[in-house]
């Protein structure tokens, strides 16, 4: 889980769709399959991705991980990858750039209606981000 910070709240919260499985059950006969598996449960249950009332963040791996937490004004894009199989079933790759780096996150659940929260959210921040400053700016143009 996530530490919020003060005013911070939870606006929604990606998941990893059971659909990348399918590959390593295909294959869970063979003995590769039962290799295969590991990794992409460890994958899927370790996945985190969170959007804020001020900030994106998510978090992919057990012992290597990789962590983007970053404020929603520091997004720069958001990208999706699905294939037949991923639009049929409703999942596919999220692909974010932030001024930290680049980031993949792979396998999301509806990763369209991700994208259109975190992209509303981002909206939303900056509205609030250019009140407050015409607000202190206001005030200070009183005094």
């Amino acid at each position: 889980m996530i530490d919020l910070g003060r005013d911070e709240e939870v606006v929604t919260q990606a998941k990893v769709h059971w659909a990348c499985l399918i590959p390593h059950l295909i294959l869970f006969p063979a003995f590769i399959g039962i290799l295969t598996i590991i990794p992409a449960l460890i994958r899927m249950f370790t996945t985190d991705m969170y959007i804020t009332s001020k900030r994106l963040y998510g978090k992919v791996g057990l012992i290597n991980t990789k962590t983007l937490d970053t404020p929603l004004n520091k997004v720069n894009t958001v990208s999706i990858e699905s294939g037949l199989l991923g639009k049929i079933l409703g999942y596919g790759t999220i692909h974010i750039t932030s001024s930290s780096g680049s980031y993949e996150f792979k396998s999301i659940k509806s990763p369209e209606a991700f994208k259109a929260a975190l992209l509303e959210e981002i909206d939303r921040f900056d509205e609030k981000r250019i009140k407050k400053q015409a607000t202190e700016m206001a005030a200070a143009m009183k005094s």
